[in-house]
């Protein structure tokens, strides 16, 4: 039996030779469709067309603003107050300043959204909103063009001191006067002083005398002693704040003062949060 042939319909050859050139277009319109978003496609160039797969992604895509991203600095700490770290992002287009909002992003999160002005957002984080150890920050730029594409800044580092909470309290009292019997919150004496601090800073409710405060923890030897720890020594008490140095509600003279350990031979006590 023989198989007619219609001159209308076009042979499997030249089906097969405009499949590339369809494939090109329908993912031109899918890039228009979804706002200019990048496609990936074979690296080939259609040999109908001519137009490659690069050509097509470039028709695509849209630009980015250039940015500059600086950190005022790369730890924070209980005590940082408004020296905390501060984040700042610059994003421009054609060398103007452009419009929009900057995320602030740490580890992965989106913690605060600024809008820009003058091309400009700053950022200054809270002690609590980073984990303890390393943390990870960038600014992602959303420009209020459309016809720009959003911009993610370099990712910095940043290292978040936990230190101890008796040290932070006690460095907010240097300066303030000696008065025997005094127990804050702006004067004090040896002891007043060691049971303001272990208070405000962990709760701890401290024997008033310094003579009974020194069998408020365990003791440990001046090698082992950490910030924190209580000084003792007949009459008088202090706190270690580390590296030789030690906070105390010395005299009427020098009132509350951070200075060098000058007891001769201290005992280092270790004091829980546990009250008493």
């Amino acid at each position: 039996m023989s198989t007619s042939h219609d001159p209308a319909r076009p042979g499997t050859a030249a089906v097969a030779a405009r499949r590339p050139r369809r494939a090109i277009i329908a993912l031109a319109v899918a890039g228009a469709l979804t706002g200019g978003g990048l496609i990936a496609v074979a690296p080939h160039a259609s040999a109908a067309t001519g137009v490659s797969s690069a050509a097509v992604q470039a028709a695509t895509s849209k630009p980015k603003p250039k940015t500059v991203f600086t950190a005022s600095k790369h730890t924070v700490s209980r005590s940082s107050g408004k020296h905390r770290p501060t984040f700042t992002m610059k994003a421009t287009y054609g060398g103007k300043a452009i419009s929009g909002k900057a995320k602030l992003v740490l580890n992965g999160k989106v913690v605060a959204t600024r809008s820009l002005h003058s091309g400009k957002a700053s950022f200054k984080p809270y002690w609590s909103t980073y984990k303890a150890g390393k943390n990870r920050v960038r600014i992602v730029v959303d420009p209020a063009s459309g016809s720009l594409a959003n911009k993610s800044s370099r990712t910095t580092g940043v290292h978040k001191k936990t230190g101890s909470p008796v040290v932070a309290i006690a460095k907010t009292k240097v300066g303030a006067r000696y008065v025997s019997g005094a127990t804050g919150p702006s004067a004090f004496d040896c002891s007043g002083f060691t049971s303001y601090v272990y208070k405000k800073a962990i709760g701890k409710n401290m024997p008033r005398t310094s003579s009974a405060q020194k069998h408020v923890g365990k003791k440990v030897s001046r090698k082992n002693a950490k910030p924190g720890d209580l000084i003792w020594s007949p009459g008088h008490v202090a706190i270690y704040i580390g590296n030789g140095k030690q906070i105390d509600a010395g005299n009427p003279r020098v009132g509350v003062v951070k200075r060098s350990i000058w007891q001769s031979n201290p005992t280092f006590i270790r004091v829980s949060s546990k009250a008493v």
